[in-house]
């Protein structure tokens, strides 16, 4: 991928897979590539903060579809050890509520509050839905997409602890912003 094409690429998770075979990611893939692994993923986090960041920013732009404050409290948690302000510590034993969250809408024991949360979603933030539904995710239903934004924050909020080579689900593709991860991270120099 040139400079170019990645100014103008459209799709995040090129653009990400692209990251990991240029330097110093493809060196901090190959210490990854086995599980388990003998490195701790910390000592790198000089490399793959930016990453963090832009994961933790790609659940902002979704903040109306993490319905439940779990999910919400993990985001900020993450975002405070970005920041400094948390160790590291709080944010795995957080991580076990905003796991919950998210695997709440697998076999809903409250199906109430759900039909709940995505009223107030659909009322509150249909742009969002219409503008993946008309990229193709028409046959996505609203409880299956606030699943997946909760699943996507949950594996956001404990990146890179649990898979330092970046998130490898295709769901999560359409809450990745182009645009953010430019923000967060620079075109490498190879």
């Amino acid at each position: 991928m040139t400079k170019d094409e990645w100014l103008k690429c459209k799709n995040a998770s090129l653009m990400i897979e692209f990251l990991w075979t240029q330097e110093p990611y493809s060196s901090v893939a190959k210490k990854f590539e086995e599980y388990p692994n003998s490195e701790d993923w910390i000592d790198y986090l000089g490399v793959e903060m930016p990453l963090y960041k832009f994961y933790l920013s790609c659940c902002r732009n979704i903040w109306s579809l993490l319905t439940q404050e779990e999910s919400r409290k993990g985001i900020e948690l993450a975002e405070g050890f970005v920041e400094g302000k948390i160790k590291w510590d709080s944010v795995g034993e957080y991580n076990w509520h905003v796991e919950g969250a998210a695997f709440c809408f697998e076999d809903p024991p409250d199906q109430e509050r759900i039909d709940i949360w995505i009223k107030v979603v659909e009322s509150n933030s249909s742009f969002i839905i219409n503008k993946w539904r008309n990229e193709g995710e028409e046959k996505t239903c609203t409880q299956e997409l606030l699943k997946q934004a909760a699943y996507f924050a949950d594996h956001a909020m404990m990146y890179p602890s649990i898979q330092p080579k970046g998130l490898r689900n295709d769901e999560f593709n359409k809450f990745l912003c182009p645009k953010l991860l430019r923000q967060y991270v620079n075109y490498p120099l190879v």
